[in-house]
């Protein structure tokens, strides 16, 4: 009806007022609908905005896991929870799969590392650090030591023992139900394995002042090592620089650093380590837990652990505390997700400054095992990026 009287109006120049009722009625069901579409893809994650596609092949997780589609609202929860579960199912079976591999490396670590648990919870963790684990010490560092931040818990109290050790490992079915029986759901947190490195490098040694905690642990020695200072300088003379760029960095910040001292010391041009010294540092056997592969961490061919994706942490988390029978309002799963999105956004600028060479290298030491595990298509990523021209300069800068 509608339709038929914007001909009529073409014909007669007339609008009579039951077919603008039809016409506003028309463009406000439109409206709605497509609002309900839009705010459905965006919690699902689906809804994608236009963005460079090398980025997104980096970041983003494979396009075979579930997602939810637009139903009635009256189901919309329980068909939310059907999907994540599915997710939860298919990234297990694919955690099995590359174990049973013949030759897998992951099947070789039979122990994590290290797992906090609280029993009020009923939740056992593996800490896996740059892919959410701040708003997981928070909840634990409550439900244990009465803290809401951990910032202002004592981290090493949550450490004390590792509960797995309390069993036997005869074998995978028995030592699995026993953990789910008396200690929690075993989950872990993982993320793109390239955009969990950039981020470690990011947070903990680029531009190091303010950061000189790192600068001394490990910085340092990146700088001193793998930076190019001149020929001409003899090796006293470098040795006085790097003190000298030491001690600016641990008593300075970026903006107290003026041109003249980071024209004059070449270790303080970039001050703290660049990521092509980073890159040299790690695949010269240097090794942090912000970037330690999931699967030498957290030990996933021996335990059956219920796996989250930063890139989907807010609506699955929610899930995972609805098993659970639990609510944990105050944590902010949000702020994770776009902390990591900004953060992701330009870290194929990072990789292009790295070689060929250098970069299949550090694929086989640090990606591989996980992107395999957890299903992150990091081999299209990586050869996008190495189909690009390698970037003439060697510091980026990405905000």
């Amino acid at each position: 009806q509608a339709h038929q009287a914007v001909v009529s109006t073409q014909s007669t120049g007339v609008l009579s007022q039951s077919a603008q009722y039809y016409v506003m009625a028309g463009i406000k069901v439109t409206i709605i609908a497509t609002l309900i579409v839009v705010n459905m893809a965006i919690f699902n994650g689906s809804l994608r905005f236009p963005s460079n596609s090398v980025v997104n092949n980096v970041v983003e997780a494979s396009s075979e896991e579930p997602t939810a589609t637009v139903i009635p609202t009256a189901t919309a929860a329980n068909h939310v929870e059907h999907v994540i579960q599915q997710r939860f199912d298919k990234r297990s079976e694919n955690v099995r799969r590359v174990c049973e591999a013949e030759g897998s490396k992951a099947a070789k670590i039979t122990k994590p590392a290290e797992l906090i648990a609280e029993p009020s919870i009923g939740l056992l963790w593996c800490p896996t650090f740059k892919a959410g684990s701040s708003n997981w010490l928070d909840m634990f560092c409550e439900a244990k030591l009465n803290h809401p931040l951990y910032q202002d818990c004592d981290i090493s109290k949550l450490r004390q023992d590792n509960p797995a050790n309390k069993f036997k490992q005869e074998d995978t079915f028995n030592y699995n139900r026993k953990i789910k029986q008396e200690l929690g759901i075993p989950f872990m947190t993982v993320r793109n394995p390239l955009a969990r490195f950039i981020s470690a490098y990011r947070d903990k040694w680029e531009w190091a002042a303010s950061k000189s905690y790192y600068f001394d642990h490990s910085g340092e020695e990146m700088v001193k090592h793998y930076r190019s200072v001149g020929l001409h300088l003899t090796e006293e003379e470098k040795v006085n620089l790097l003190l000298a760029a030491a001690d600016v960095i641990r008593h300075q910040t970026q903006k107290d650093l003026t041109k003249d001292e980071i024209v004059a010391n070449p270790y303080l041009n970039p001050p703290g380590p660049t990521f092509q010294e980073f890159v040299k540092w790690t695949l010269d056997g240097g090794a942090d837990p912000h970037f330690l592969p999931y699967y030498q961490s957290c030990a996933p061919c021996s335990i059956d652990y219920n796996i989250l994706r930063l890139e989907k942490l807010y609506e699955e988390s929610g899930y995972l505390f609805t098993i659970i029978e639990r609510s944990y309002l105050n944590l902010d799963f949000r702020m994770s997700q776009n902390t990591q999105s900004k953060s992701d956004a330009c870290l194929v600028n990072y990789y292009r400054t790295i070689s060929k060479h250098d970069l299949q290298a550090l694929y086989n030491l640090v990606f591989k095992v996980d992107c395999e595990l957890y299903g992150y298509p990091c081999k299209e990523a990586l050869r996008n990026i190495l189909s690009q021209p390698k970037a003439s300069h060697n510091i980026v800068k990405c905000h």
